[in-house]
């Protein structure tokens, strides 16, 4: 009799457990979101250790230790939901930069960290973060470029690229390849 009362209480606690367990939710279907868009600002290296204090808040020396310090004046990066051949677009101007067409002659990617889900067929799953280095452009002498191509290009798996996919930008930079450093990043800046 005791055992069996506790086959049911094991049982009943089970289905307890069962009825509160959170089921994973795909993403809405109603939602549109057909491109991802972001402005980009010159890459700055992070203040990791602050050694002065500004306005109350730590603060260190403005530096492109890490990064590449090339001045442009328009920095965007576009990635388009649907595959195609113009998904990813990337456009730098440097022509009025100060010195004018400081981009010039410099060889350059993009590199886009990006987290896939499957939205749609079987099995619904997330796949590691991926990594991806679209080809390297070289801006004419004008400092004044733009590269399109698609994620396949950039080296993404077609059946992740597909238009099935959930595709969250997890970062995204362009890259100078002489240096390997950062150029640029998303980001705002208010011109004086």
């Amino acid at each position: 009799m005791r055992k069996s009362l506790a086959i049911v209480a094991v049982a009943v606690a089970a289905l307890a457990i069962q009825s509160f367990r959170v089921e994973a939710v795909g993403p809405d279907f109603n939602l549109r979101a057909m491109t991802y868009s972001a402005n980009l600002v010159q890459a700055m290296d992070q203040c990791s250790s602050a050694v002065t204090n500004v306005g109350g808040v730590g603060a260190c020396p403005q530096s492109n230790a890490n990064t590449s310090g090339t001045h442009f004046t328009v920095g965007r990066v576009v990635i388009k939901s649907m595959a195609s051949r113009n998904q990813v677009a990337t456009s730098l101007k440097s022509s009025r930069a100060t010195p004018p067409g400081a981009l010039g002659n410099k060889s350059v990617h993009t590199q886009i960290v990006l987290r896939i889900t499957r939205t749609n067929g079987s099995p619904l799953v997330t796949w590691v973060d991926q990594t991806v280095n679209c080809p390297n452009f070289v801006v004419p002498a004008s400092g004044d470029a733009v590269q399109k191509l698609s994620l396949v290009d950039c080296g993404l798996a077609a059946m992740l690229a597909d238009n099935t996919t959930n595709k969250e930008v997890v970062s995204v930079k362009v890259i100078d390849n002489a240096s390997s450093n950062p150029l640029a990043v998303p980001g705002v800046r208010r011109v004086r």
